[in-house]
């Protein structure tokens, strides 16, 4: 299997992105990565869609059978300035 970078996969949409360039990357159709995680093809349209309900159960057995390996990490602290202000609103502001 190819090398992937790190992402964080925080919304529906990031989970369906990494699957997809992980399966691609693997040399895989949809329905054989269906078939290694004992899911149906169907799901994994839905989770490279980005499907908001896929079931979790099923989610983590087609990241494990594309490689993904899922880590809970603690959320950054909230950084603020010297006065107080909220850095990563004012960063947010002129992204």
């Amino acid at each position: 299997m190819g090398r992937m970078d790190r992402m964080f996969l925080a919304t529906p949409e990031a989970v369906g992105q990494a699957v997809r360039q992980a399966r691609l990357g693997a040399h895989l159709t949809q329905a054989q990565l269906a078939r290694a995680a004992g899911v149906g093809r169907r799901f994994i349209v839905d989770v490279e869609a980005g499907h908001p309900r896929a079931e979790l159960a099923k989610v983590l057995a087609v990241l494990e059978a594309v490689g993904i390996h899922a880590m809970a990490l603690p959320a950054a602290p909230e950084r603020k300035g010297p006065d107080g202000v909220n850095l990563d609103e004012v960063v947010a502001r002129f992204a």
